[in-house]
């Protein structure tokens, strides 16, 4: 099984999007039993997807629920086979976690090949936050290619 986990600050809005659009693709590409999908916050209290998250996931025919957010540990980034992050201040506090981890560990732009950030819609309107699942999951289909074959190498 191949794991991979999405980082952000509070695990309420763009990771578990992430998480759950990944999910999607996975399942529909038949790779559902080979991929396991988590998220995860580098300052999560325990707490449900954000309402905005929420709305524009079941929009999209997925859930989250039943998500809760969790914080980031460093079982969790050992345990991982690809650790993306939503940000580059994320990535730098994930592989301070784990050096020895920093060669697995990419902003999602990143892997997809391109530069910058995924907006954090936290607070903000329901267009915010399909505007913020809709870059995810551009980022996703981009890098959709990679994840399939670092998953084959596991």
């Amino acid at each position: 099984m191949f794991k991979i986990v999405f980082v952000c600050t509070g695990n309420t809005c763009r990771s578990p999007m992430a998480a759950a659009l990944l999910t999607e693709l996975a399942a529909r590409a038949g790779l559902a039993g080979s991929i396991h999908v988590e998220s995860a916050g580098i300052a999560a209290g325990r707490q449900p997807a954000s309402a905005g998250a929420q709305a524009v996931m079941r929009q999209a025919g997925l859930n989250l629920d039943k998500h809760y957010s969790r914080q980031l540990s460093l079982a969790q980034l050992q345990n991982a086979d690809l650790i993306l992050t939503m940000t580059l201040a994320h990535k730098q506090t994930a592989a301070s976690m784990a050096p020895g981890l920093a060669g697995k560990i990419y902003t999602l732009a990143e892997l997809a090949g391109q530069a910058g950030d995924v907006v954090d819609p936290y607070g903000g309107s329901e267009v915010q936050y399909r505007n913020c699942a809709r870059q995810i999951q551009q980022y996703l289909q981009a890098a959709w290619g990679k994840i399939v074959t670092l998953a084959g190498k596991k």
